[in-house]
């Protein structure tokens, strides 16, 4: 009689089957590392779309910015002009007759935007101030200011003598807008309306919704709008972005980004600009990144549910085909 032994996998199937762990554990690492890049790739792409949005927004405010301060320098003309042409004042001025000035001018100044207006004899002695609730406060002598001798000697010149200049004073950089005043042809004195750079900017950074920052030629803040100290810029690139440089970006004060150009006063740069937001673009990348990986191990989990179910499903077929065996060896006598 011949006998049969029991059936037993054979060495090729245990060979295929370790081939098929190592190949499920090299599959699995691959698809760690590609998931990580993916992770990473989605962060760091989410966080480039935001501060890209970010920067662009802080160019549009920064050109905001220039075009609100042509229209403060149009209503401090407007000021100017509105005094320097009323009827009275010049003679008012030549006679030193300070009650007749303060009720000519303090109505012009009220009816106005400007805060400051001061009337100077041509040396510079301020017969008359009008001030705003809140403005610095008058001061005795305008003697040494530039555009001051400027506007006297050019009263009639193309221009009428009029001129728009920052100036530091003690009380801070102002906006200074001159106009000679005059009896006949000749200059007997001059007006000058002033808004200080720090409402300027306070005023214009409300409306633009950023943080607005001024520094001089040497790269010191002079007047900002934050509330935070903004550190200097470099001397070389603060007279580099004064003489026509490209636009400048940096981290201002911690996770503040900057825009640094030029702050233009009657078409001439005069300082530089800051314009500055908060960057909360790496907690959007995070986010994103956090999304793609509950998403990423939602998915996995789903497949591996399936996987599960497909090798329980394959094992036991295998168990049945071998117990099938099994029973035709035995039914057979082992023979």
């Amino acid at each position: 009689m011949a006998v049969r032994e029991r059936p037993r996998p054979s060495a090729r199937r245990r060979k295929e089957q370790q081939r098929w762990y190592r190949q499920t554990w090299l599959h699995a690492l691959v698809g760690l590392a590609i998931a990580i890049l993916t992770i990473t790739w989605a962060g760091q792409r989410a966080t480039d779309g935001v501060r890209a949005g970010l920067d662009q927004r802080l160019v549009d405010a920064g050109a905001g910015a220039d075009a609100a301060l042509v229209s403060i320098e149009s209503e401090q003309l407007s000021a100017v002009r509105a005094v320097a042409f009323t009827e009275g004042i010049g003679t008012a001025l030549s006679e030193l007759n300070g009650p007749r000035l303060n009720s000519l001018v303090t109505p012009l100044q009220a009816n106005s935007t400007v805060p400051m207006v001061d009337i100077v004899e041509p040396n510079g002695r301020v017969l008359l101030a009008v001030r705003s609730k809140g403005a610095p406060e008058p001061v005795a002598s305008r003697r040494g200011l530039r555009i001051l001798g400027q506007a006297v000697r050019t009263a009639n010149g193309p221009l009428g003598g009029r001129f728009t200049e920052l100036v530091i004073f003690k009380s801070g950089p102002t906006l200074v807008t001159v106009s000679p005043i005059e009896v006949g042809n000749t200059p007997v004195g001059a007006v000058l309306a002033m808004t200080p750079l720090a409402d300027a900017l306070g005023r214009i950074s409300q409306e633009e919704r950023v943080d607005l920052t001024a520094y001089d030629p040497n790269g010191v803040a002079i007047a900002t709008s934050a509330s935070f100290t903004p550190k200097a810029v470099n001397h070389d690139t603060a007279r580099a972005l004064i003489g026509g440089a490209a636009l400048v970006t940096r981290y201002v004060y911690a996770d503040h980004r900057e825009k640094l150009g030029r702050l233009i006063v009657e078409h001439s740069a005069d300082a530089v600009l800051g314009v500055s937001l908060e960057d909360d673009s790496n907690v959007t990348g995070r986010a994103v990144s956090a999304y793609v990986s509950v998403g990423l191990i939602a998915t996995v989990v789903l497949l591996a549910t399936f996987w599960a179910r497909y090798t329980r499903e394959r094992r036991r077929e295998d168990e049945d085909d071998g117990d099938w065996g099994h029973s035709d060896w035995e039914k057979n006598g082992g023979s």
